[in-house]
């Protein structure tokens, strides 16, 4: 039998064994060298790698129909699939996974959890992360640029800002990092806090802080999720914009 039947054969196999839909190249070699299709793995799939290239440079890739070429600008990543599967590029898949993650994060947050408690209270949806054509950063470098500041939540109707204060990140040492201001990230956060509060009262929009110490919490400083309880204290603290 020759080298590529072979290979076939135990790509074949392995799919029976195995319910990935998908591998890539290099964690096939195991099953190879078993099998005697190679005598030893060496630079994680190179054997294997030299017969696809080959291949390849022939437009025969057709011949082990497992194969997938994932081509780069400078590099080929090889997979093999199995048949009637499809490959999802990593890139895709990671980006996809890193989105994910992130909104599943924020939305488990105590932040959103507060919040979204709020929108309850006041039977209406909040902006999140609201901003203000006045409510700005510091200068970029360019020295023309600002970012807008944004705002936890903002509720039109009542022209009310809340803000949700968590348990502080304690620093184990000052960083060496600077902001565009010249000043760490903990400096910089409590500087724009500060400036939220001066410009909104400036500008006469209601502004209310919200602290994680105002509800029952567990030693991670994390709200404890009884939403009777947390209602009610949110309750007294929203009460004059309570109808």
């Amino acid at each position: 039998m020759d080298t590529i039947k072979q290979i076939n054969k135990v790509i074949e196999e392995y799919f029976k064994t195995h319910k990935e839909d998908w591998i890539a190249a290099k964690d096939i070699m195991p099953a190879l060298v078993e099998a005697g299709v190679f005598v030893k793995d060496y630079k994680k799939g190179l054997p294997l790698r030299k017969v696809l290239r080959a291949l390849d440079k022939d437009n025969s890739l057709d011949k082990i129909p497992f194969i997938h070429a994932e081509r780069k600008e400078k590099n080929v990543y090889w997979y093999i699939v199995r048949k009637g599967a499809a490959y999802k590029s990593q890139e895709i898949l990671s980006e996809n996974s890193k989105r994910s993650l992130g909104v599943k994060k924020r939305e488990n947050s105590d932040e959103y959890y507060i919040l979204n408690l709020c929108d309850a209270i006041f039977n209406e949806k909040a902006s999140r992360q609201h901003t203000f054509p006045f409510l700005l950063g510091d200068f970029h470098k360019d020295k023309i640029t600002r970012t807008k500041l944004p705002l936890d939540a903002y509720y039109h109707s009542l022209n009310l800002v809340i803000e949700y204060r968590g348990k502080p990140v304690e620093a184990v040492e000052e960083s060496k990092h600077r902001t565009i201001s010249g000043v760490s990230r903990d400096k910089q956060r409590k500087l724009y806090d500060q400036r939220r509060r001066d410009v909104l009262l400036r500008k006469n929009i209601n502004l209310i802080e919200v602290h994680y110490y105002s509800f029952e919490y567990n030693d991670d400083g994390n709200i404890v999720r009884d939403e009777e309880k947390n209602i009610e204290v949110l309750k007294e603290i929203l009460k004059d914009f309570l109808k």
